[in-house]
């Protein structure tokens, strides 16, 4: 996530995560980096991406687990924008601030009118 948000400065990154759901645990079995369509450093848009993704997921049977996306000029904090563009308050949605010396990963989970901050880490299978 982290590269992909690099790369793409000094636009916004957008991607999914896919994968099973084991209780309370999400095991990530593939990531897909997506185009931002939106080619801006305040907004991402990927429809055409999300439709391959759910192409995707019907043929491995997997779900949507987390969506992710950059913020290149401020902290990893959901806007306004992310809180009303929020894919599912069932998927954990990182955002990784890069407008300081080193990037900031931060999960949340998102409704139409608030956010929470989500406890995550990386657990190795």
């Amino acid at each position: 996530m982290v590269q992909h948000a690099q790369s793409e400065l000094p636009n916004e990154c957008c991607g999914v995560m896919t994968g099973v759901r084991e209780g309370d645990v999400f095991r990530i079995l593939k990531v897909h980096p997506l185009e931002n369509e939106a080619a801006s450093p305040i907004e991402y848009r990927s429809e055409y991406g999300m439709f391959l993704v759910e192409k995707d997921l019907r043929r491995l049977g997997h779900d949507i687990l987390a969506i992710y996306h950059s913020h290149p000029t401020s902290a990893p904090i959901p806007s306004r924008t992310d809180l009303e563009r929020a894919y599912s308050p069932d998927v954990v949605h990182f955002i990784i601030g890069l407008n300081g010396p080193e990037p900031i990963l931060r999960g949340w989970w998102l409704t139409e009118t608030a956010f929470e901050e989500a406890a995550w880490r990386i657990v190795d299978a």
